[in-house]
């Protein structure tokens, strides 16, 4: 029986993991790893679609990219079989060097999109290859931190979620990325037969045991002219205390400073002083 087609649309943002064959070791030095970047370049600007993060390990890769038209089969061959026959002629061997097919997920939405990232800037946390996120140099967490624009990846669409003011949105990210939480491999690896994400694991991860941003604001203030005067936006100097411990709940789970400013009718600016201020 043949494959199922994987389901992709232009516009898509998709979670791509290609492995080497049978889990041989494939980037077991800097210059490989630097001619995968530079392949990533190429091909992005020849083919048009978009990176928004990245990690290179011994014997894989991980790939968050944004598609244009180019279908992503057409994507991975022209990346991977360049990159094999350089290997090939290299090191003096023949053969497969990656598995045969590579797994694409799709991105469900931008709350998946940011966990998604810190669990691939997180691998080789997880590998034992460093102690934290942005001791690794062979992924775009140093990107995002110092706020490096490289020509291979955009950082803006995702900074942007955190908070349109870059500031605050590095700032969130920082934050977000060096929380003391491992993320669910089963929520990023475990695909049904067309790639997709399988639907016991959205349901279980889209609908988490969390609170609505309305249930923390309630539980903060425990008032209801309180709640209302902060849901209007209210500047009333005696709200300020609520609506800080209101932030610095919301930003424990895991709530982006644009839903948080949105849901009390401020600016993720303003969200992003207050989480800051001292008083």
């Amino acid at each position: 029986m043949g494959r199922k087609p994987r389901f992709e649309y232009p516009g898509g943002v998709y979670h791509l993991i290609q492995r080497g064959n049978n889990r041989g070791y494939i980037f077991e030095n800097n210059e490989d790893k630097k001619f995968l970047m530079s392949l990533l370049e190429e091909y992005s600007q020849k083919m048009g679609f978009d990176i928004y993060g990245y990690v290179i390990m011994s014997n894989h890769y991980h790939l968050i990219i944004k598609l244009s038209d180019v279908p992503l089969k057409d994507i991975m061959h022209r990346i991977n079989n360049k990159f094999s026959r350089t290997f090939n002629i290299k090191y003096k061997r023949t053969g497969h060097v990656f598995e045969n097919r590579y797994k694409g997920i799709l991105v469900i939405d931008d709350k998946y999109l940011l966990s998604l990232l810190r669990y691939v800037h997180q691998n080789p946390v997880i590998a034992g290859m460093c102690e934290s996120v942005n001791d690794y140099p062979w992924s775009s967490d140093g990107l995002y931190r110092y706020n490096i624009q490289d020509g291979i990846v955009d950082i803006d669409f995702i900074l942007n979620i955190f908070s349109q003011n870059r500031s605050a949105a590095i700032k969130a990210y920082i934050d977000f990325m060096d929380e003391n939480k491992k993320e669910d491999i089963d929520v990023f690896e475990k695909t049904d037969v067309i790639g997709r994400v399988s639907t016991r694991i959205i349901d279980e991860y889209i609908k988490p045991d969390r609170k609505t941003l309305e249930q923390i604001l309630q539980d903060v203030t425990n008032n209801e002219k309180i709640y209302n005067e902060i849901k209007s936006g209210s500047r009333k100097r005696y709200l300020t205390s609520y609506k800080r411990e209101f932030i610095d709940a919301a930003l424990k789970s895991n709530y982006t400073m644009k839903e948080i400013g949105k849901s009390i009718s401020i600016s993720d600016v303003a969200v992003f002083k207050l989480h800051n201020s001292d008083t």
